[in-house]
């Protein structure tokens, strides 16, 4: 009789109560930081799916897509009427020596007390394009070009065009540690409502001009990036990004001295048939910000994630002939003698002897006497 244990694995367990509570979380008033650290936008929980392919691996195939959708949102009605939603796609192609990504991000949001006529409290949409040129197996140069819309950070349009150098600290089958350094050019378009100058308690200052209503900003860009795979269901994806600015044309108090941070964290734990659940974690610091906003912005973030892959999976090799196990002594019993061994290439195969007639039995007829 043969007893069999089943052992309940918990992150599935996990990911389930994470579909049950979802409805219980607002999403944040702020859109989430992407920072550009990966070939697709990693900046909020709502990337790519945990299957083995998001884990880093030495074996690097030079021909997949990788594509994932997710979305979130909550409704709510009676005391408090508000309606929230977040979106986002994420393309990620490998072509020999070539990388190109694609992202596409978009949150809205709006509520208001009973009896109070709803306001939007998230607009924003957000877009990006990536391109790679791999110079060897740790590093590479990129392209990354962002354009952003947020109406309550005071944008109307925010295009981002950062070229830099990419290297790869650590590559294991279930961490990686990257670095960038590189460029940032930055073209900002205001909303009119953000071109007032106030005084530090938020009243319009007297006098004094309206900002203008565009401006330039060229900053040195750093970027940190760590992924690690608990298991082939489970990952951690973070980064830490930072912008010095040393030329500007924004014409705020510090124009010349802003500097910027965006950090990102985000789990994500499948739950079978392609869909996983994540969550994430976003911060926006900005030491400089337009008159009337504050310099930090956080995001939490817990959605449904969908991802297909076409990654080739790494070569198996053969197994190896092994020779044939030598017999088993047993004491007190005759050993087997080892078997010929094979005859050499090229050599004839041995004539077998012919075999003797069969004797006769008693089933043979006998001999017919006249």
């Amino acid at each position: 009789m043969h007893f069999r244990i089943l052992r309940l694995r918990p992150e599935p367990a996990l990911a389930l109560a994470a579909l049950v509570f979802a409805p219980r979380l607002a999403l944040a008033q702020n859109a989430p930081v992407v920072p550009g650290g990966a070939p697709v936008a990693d900046a909020t929980a709502l990337v790519a799916a945990p299957t083995v392919t998001d884990a880093p691996a030495v074996f690097k195939p030079d021909h997949s897509t990788n594509v994932t959708v997710s979305a979130g949102g909550q409704a709510s009605t009676g005391n408090s009427n508000s309606l929230a939603g977040t979106v986002n796609g994420v393309l990620d192609m490998r072509r020999g020596y070539n990388g190109y990504g694609a992202a596409l991000l978009g949150n809205y949001a709006r509520g208001a007390p009973p009896g109070q006529p709803e306001v939007e409290t998230t607009e924003n949409l957000q877009g990006k394009l990536r391109y790679d040129r791999f110079l060897g197996e740790p590093d590479s140069v990129f392209l990354l070009t962002t354009g952003r819309h947020d109406k309550f950070q005071g944008l109307e349009f925010r295009l981002n065009i950062d070229p830099g150098f990419k290297y790869l600290f650590i590559n294991k089958p279930k961490s990686a540690l990257w670095g960038e350094i590189g460029y940032d050019f930055q073209f900002d378009v205001r909303e009119d409502n953000a071109l007032v100058q106030l005084d530090p308690n938020g009243n319009p200052i007297p006098g004094a001009p309206l900002l203008s209503k565009d401006g330039t900003d060229h900053s040195l860009r750093l970027f940190a990036g760590y992924r690690h795979a608990f298991n082939k269901e489970v990952t951690l994806s973070t980064g830490l990004e930072y912008l010095q600015s040393f030329a500007s044309s924004l014409n705020t108090s510090a124009a010349n001295t802003d500097y910027r941070l965006n950090f990102d964290a985000r789990i994500a734990a499948a739950v079978g048939g392609g869909f996983s659940v994540g969550f994430g974690f976003s911060a926006r610091y900005d030491h400089d910000p337009l008159p009337g906003k504050v310099n930090t912005d956080t995001a939490t973030t817990l959605s449904l994630i969908y991802a297909f892959s076409d990654v080739v999976k790494p070569p198996v090799c053969p197994c190896p002939v092994l020779p044939p196990a030598p017999p088993l002594f047993v004491p007190g019993c005759p050993v087997a003698p080892p078997p010929p061994p094979p005859p050499p290439l090229g050599a004839p195969a041995a004539i077998p002897a012919p075999l003797p007639p069969a004797p006769s039995t008693w089933m043979t007829p006998p001999a017919t006497t006249h």
